[in-house]
């Protein structure tokens, strides 16, 4: 656990930093995260999203930004809501999704950018979608509220090759329905994510059964932590955001800490580098 201790948390000073999702390339930690500017304003405004990178886990420099003008939700859009981003056949994806519900997809030969909208219209009628490339390289889109539904998506990435299916899922009381899901591999098994809240299965399709939260406090246990599992140095990373006071608006920063997984399949994040202090918790009720 040599990189806990050199974590910082929030990633950035500076507020706003929401719906992390990564892109590992080498040393380099790519961030695409939306962009929270709404403060004492009980709802979510958000002009665009921004591109961080770091080599460190430190630090994070902000690189670039995509700004909503430059796909079909047009100029002056503040609806910039979670997407997910990955790398294929030499060229970089960007699935993004709006207050509207629905899932964009813009593509780059750079992950900086520039960025440039492939399709002109939404790619599926839905929000706060994820990406999954499987150990055989098949791609996958997933995306919903609730339930979850998964389509492969066809090599050109800008379409569907099958036709959407729901994540067979046992809740087990205590899975939340609720947007943003991630989903991700080890050890051969399926890992599909809610907030903290984790299920696990033996195939991608499910069924999905729910093992537990990887941890307690810093909005983790809430249905709103919105995040990503990423690999990087052989370390195993959960990065996500919380609410500084949904009370009084939608303003949230970004937390980093290490995963560790059970030979039984559970996972749990290690917290003990986190400042335990009620700032740091928030109120999200």
């Amino acid at each position: 656990m040599t990189q806990a201790t050199r974590l910082t948390n929030p990633l950035i000073d500076e507020a706003g930093m929401a719906d992390p999702h990564a892109l590992v390339e080498g040393d380099t930690v790519w961030l695409f995260t939306g962009h929270d500017v709404g403060h004492e304003v009980p709802t979510w405004v958000m002009p665009d999203w921004r591109i961080y990178r770091s080599r460190d886990l430190q630090s994070w420099e902000h690189v670039g930004s995509i700004e909503p003008a430059d796909t079909y939700l047009g100029t002056g859009s503040t609806d910039c809501w979670a997407g997910d981003i990955v790398a294929r056949n030499g060229r970089y994806y960007w699935y993004f999704s709006d207050r509207s519900r629905s899932v964009g997809v813009m593509v780059a030969e750079h992950p900086a950018g520039p960025w440039r909208d492939a399709l002109g219209a939404p790619l599926v009628d839905s929000f706060d979608p994820s990406v999954f490339i499987d150990d055989d390289g098949s791609a996958y889109l997933i995306w919903g509220h609730g339930d979850y539904r998964i389509a492969r998506l066809h090599e050109s990435m800008t379409r569907l090759a099958e036709e959407p299916r729901i994540l067979e899922l046992d809740r087990q009381g205590f899975f939340p329905e609720m947007d943003k899901n991630s989903l991700h591999k080890h050890g051969g098994r399926y890992y599909l994510s809610c907030s903290g809240y984790y299920a696990t299965a033996s195939s991608l399709y499910g069924p999905y059964v729910a093992r537990g939260c990887v941890g307690t406090g810093y909005q983790l246990d809430s249905p709103y932590a919105h995040g990503d599992f990423f690999t990087w140095r052989d370390q195993d990373y959960h990065v996500w955001c919380r609410y500084r006071d949904r009370r009084i608006d939608r303003i949230r920063d970004c937390l980093i800490a290490p995963v560790i997984y059970g030979s039984d399949g559970s996972m749990r994040d290690d917290l003990r580098h986190l400042p335990d202090t009620p700032e740091m918790h928030g109120h999200y009720s």
